[in-house]
């Protein structure tokens, strides 16, 4: 995807931009994109990580996110579990969609498995839509014009059918190391291992060798009305 300036990755949760599509975001860095991720839920303690302090948390997604070349970060820390589809968290976002104004964007699957995720999808389709329009006023920027693409991401749930492949076959050492800065995670379950497996099981399937990410396309130059799950659907 050549001649693309600026593109934002919403992910549900801290890391979930390294594994849905990491690899995309350090090809889009390297041809020269500013790209910004939004991570709209808070971490989540388990038993596993809960020594290691909210500081050396946050470390590990600016480790992350640098190891990507990731213009800037934003955390909007909304509660795990109690996150809700409110106003003010649909206007943050639409905030930043008009600051940012992205020709790319990447979010959840409409059909993954966690449950967070699949409301970080409708999140972000709504909020694409209220950015564009002439309304919501109060978040003080201009509306955006249409993004050329908005691709939709896996993480929990491998997508049955998919639309567009990447070949990340130049990435996939960067991702990997973007994914291994979460040490705290590789304590849940060895994400570095999975991502390179997936990644070349997509590259196989995709195009015979090599690596790849995969994506549901959820529009081309327009967004899905207001209030629907997304186009493109598996």
């Amino acid at each position: 995807m050549t001649g693309v300036s600026d593109v934002l990755v919403v992910a549900p949760h801290p890391d979930d931009d390294v594994i849905g599509c990491g690899g995309s975001i350090a090809k889009h860095v390297r041809d020269g994109a500013r790209v910004t991720v939004v991570i709209v839920i808070g971490r989540e303690r388990s038993a596993l990580d809960d020594a290691v302090s909210d500081a050396e948390f946050a470390a590990e997604t600016e480790a992350a996110a640098k190891a990507l070349g990731v213009h800037r970060c934003i955390r909007l820390e909304e509660p795990s579990r109690d996150f809700a589809l409110s106003r003010r968290v649909h206007l943050d976002l639409v905030r930043i969609l008009r600051e940012v104004r992205p020709q790319v964007v990447y979010l959840p699957h409409d059909n993954d498995d966690d449950v967070e995720h699949r409301m970080v999808h409708r999140l972000t389709v709504e909020a694409l839509w209220m950015a564009q329009s002439e309304f919501f006023q109060e978040t003080g920027g201009r509306p955006m014009p249409a993004p050329r693409l908005v691709l939709g991401y896996e993480v929990w749930a491998p997508m049955a059918r998919f639309q567009y492949a990447e070949d990340i076959d130049g990435q996939i050492e960067t991702k990997v190391e973007a994914m291994r800065a979460y040490a705290s995670q590789l304590r849940h379950a060895a994400w570095d291992e999975g991502i390179r497996g997936l990644a070349r099981y997509r590259g196989a399937v995709s195009s015979g060798s090599g690596h790849a990410e995969v994506f549901q396309v959820i529009s081309l130059g327009a967004v899905p009305a207001a209030g629907r799950e997304g186009g493109g659907r598996d």
